[in-house]
Formats: C-alpha cells, sequence, structure tokens
C-alpha cells in the first residue's frame, strides 16, 4: 500500500479515475467557500479519483472524509497521496460500487466531481442524489462536470423526482482558465481552459 512499486505492476483498467480533472478545482473552491461548514463534518466523496476534494475537505477542517471509488489502484493511489501529505488519519478510501443495492454511507456533505463519464453512470449519480437529498437530515450537495459528455445532464429526471419535497436543482457555469493536468488520450501534460458545470444544494450562502 505504501510503495509505489507495488501500484505500478498494476494494470490500468479505468484511465479516469488516476487523472486529474478541472471539476475538482471548482468542488475544492466550492468547499474552500464554505469552510465553517465543513469543520467537524463527514464529507463522502463519490468517484474519488486522485483525491484532490479529499484532501481538501481534511485540510479545511472535515473530521472524517470517506473517499469511494470502484477502483483498487485508484483508491491505493488516493491513500498513498492522503498519507504523504498527512492526512492519512482523515481520509478513509473506501470501494464503492455507485450500481450496488448498498445505500450511501451517512456524511454530512455529497461531493462528486467530474465523475459523469457517460449517460448510464449520469443516471445513477442523478440516482444517488435522489437518496441523499430524500433522507430526514440531508446532506449539503456538490456536483461539477467539466466535460459535459452528450446525455449526461440528468437534472431532469432529479429534478422530476424532487419536486415532490420542494427541491429544483439546476447548473451554474463557470470558466476555469489554465488548468494544467494530464488527459488520457495523449501524453503529457496539457493546459487549457475550461467550462465547468456545477450544481449544488444545502449551503449557507458565503
Amino acid at each position: 500500500m505504501d510503495s509505489a512499486s507495488t501500484i505500478s505492476k498494476e494494470k490500468i483498467g479505468d484511465p479516469f479515475g488516476v487523472v486529474f480533472w478541472p471539476g475538482s478545482i471548482l468542488a475544492s473552491r466550492v468547499l474552500a467557500e464554505h469552510k465553517e461548514e465543513i469543520y467537524n463534518s463527514t464529507v463522502l466523496i463519490l468517484g474519488a479519483g486522485t483525491g484532490v476534494e479529499a484532501q481538501a475537505s481534511a485540510m479545511l477542517g472535515a473530521r472524517r472524509v470517506i473517499a469511494t471509488d470502484i477502483s483498487k489502484l485508484t483508491l491505493k493511489l488516493l491513500k498513498y497521496g492522503a498519507d504523504q501529505a498527512g492526512l492519512g488519519g482523515i481520509i478513509e478510501p473506501l470501494q464503492f460500487d455507485l450500481y450496488s443495492d448498498e445505500s450511501l454511507p451517512e456524511c454530512d456533505i455529497v461531493v462528486a466531481a467530474d465523475v459523469l463519464y457517460n449517460e448510464e453512470l449520469a443516471k445513477q449519480i442523478g440516482v444517488r442524489c435522489i437518496e441523499v437529498l430524500k433522507r430526514p437530515n440531508s446532506p449539503k450537495l456538490v456536483v461539477t462536470d467539466s466535460q459535459r459528455f452528450h446525455g449526461t445532464d440528468f437534472l431532469e429526471d432529479v429534478n422530476k423526482d424532487l419536486s415532490k419535497i420542494g427541491i429544483h436543482l439546476e447548473w451554474e457555469y463557470f470558466m476555469l482558465g489554465n488548468v494544467t493536468g494530464s488527459g488520457v488520450l495523449i501524453e503529457g501534460d496539457q493546459t487549457y481552459d475550461s467550462k465547468t458545470r456545477l450544481v449544488r444544494t444545502g449551503w449557507n450562502a458565503p
């Protein structure tokens, strides 16, 4: 677990989880805007990937950060990064299948940053949003999406269901300039501007 060489021996089946995405920046900025609400809270990360939002939450004072992903390799990398940052006692990697029948862990805040890879997964993220927002003490929510792939706007189905309890979600759009990160289909880093969308609910006004 603590050896980079052990990680390098595993085959990367899904490259998305080991790539830095702009949505992580935007989600982390939202968390930073609400530092007081992060403090001493339990934060649940869906599709935690490289762990940017997990580390941001821990550094902002979260008591516990549950960083979930389906990929064992991704979680190993995430744990390695958390340990190197001195945050291993706060960040808990957890293998979790969003398509399972298992309920999401109890938490105060849910973050899903750049996990809308396709229409099917986007719909499932919507299902999970409905799940947590229908809880008696529903957590705060932030979902970001920089790729905006066709068919991944899941809000129509979510709003149809949540209208029964008076919740309506809408996308906000932000332009992130000079984002530098690695890519899936290219070698090396690239720098680019990213129009990233965001949906959030439950937060106090900054």
